[in-house]
């Protein structure tokens, strides 16, 4: 049971991996197809801001992966360490990885608004939701 935890912080890894690839394609299509940009432009830290919207976007969603997603690995290796991974814990990281699946696919290609609000906020707001349950129920445990 102990190892299953590494299952769901495979699929994250594999989201980020996925984010980042989608990122490079399109930063690369501004530059070899759209002819929009140079080469040194689009690579710089800071996008242009007339870079295309699924760039930006793209972008925007890679750094949100290394942002609160980090204490999602940060717990999972604590639970196995400590030998607290239980299926609980485990169904609670894949909900987790779900949301945030949902989330990256959200922001990139979608990214609608009900007035000034992201709708992606409907898969943030809950995985961060799980990841915080995930951390209390922990405490709790210990």
């Amino acid at each position: 049971m102990n190892t299953e935890i590494f299952i769901p912080m495979f699929y994250m890894v594999l989201l980020t991996f996925t984010v980042s690839l989608i990122g490079t394609i399109v930063r690369f299509k501004n530059v070899l197809i759209d002819k929009n940009h140079s080469g040194s432009e689009m690579m710089k830290f800071s996008l242009p801001s007339s870079a295309t919207e699924i760039t930006k976007q793209a972008d925007r969603n890679l750094t949100n992966l290394f942002e609160f997603p980090i204490l999602f690995y940060a717990i999972s290796i604590v639970l196995y360490v400590t030998g607290k991974v239980d299926s609980y814990f485990v169904l609670l990281a894949y909900w987790f990885v779900g949301l945030r699946v949902a989330h990256s696919v959200y922001h990139i290609f979608i990214n609608g608004f009900i007035g000034d609000t992201p709708l992606r906020a409907l898969f943030w707001l809950p995985s961060l939701l799980i990841l915080i349950w995930m951390w209390v129920r922990f405490i709790l445990l210990i």
